[in-house]
């Protein structure tokens, strides 16, 4: 049987970068929010370490309009 929530003044879906932001944005302005998210937990530290980050400036041969040299 379904269970009905309190209500809230705004729901988000997918609690990623924008999610995270606009939920910030709308609890400092006073609403009430609720966020759902379907995907397991993430831990940023862990699962994107900065050292394998893929840098896309360096991996393409051009740089601010300019061809790079080889």
């Amino acid at each position: 049987m379904a269970r009905k929530l309190p209500r809230k003044d705004a729901v988000i879906v997918g609690l990623g970068w924008t999610g995270s932001i606009l939920a910030h944005e709308l609890t400092d302005a006073g609403l009430d929010v609720v966020a759902i998210e379907r995907g397991p937990w993430r831990d940023t530290a862990s699962d994107f370490p900065i050292s394998y980050a893929q840098d896309e400036w360096r991996s393409t041969s051009y740089s601010c309009g300019r061809r790079r040299r080889r």
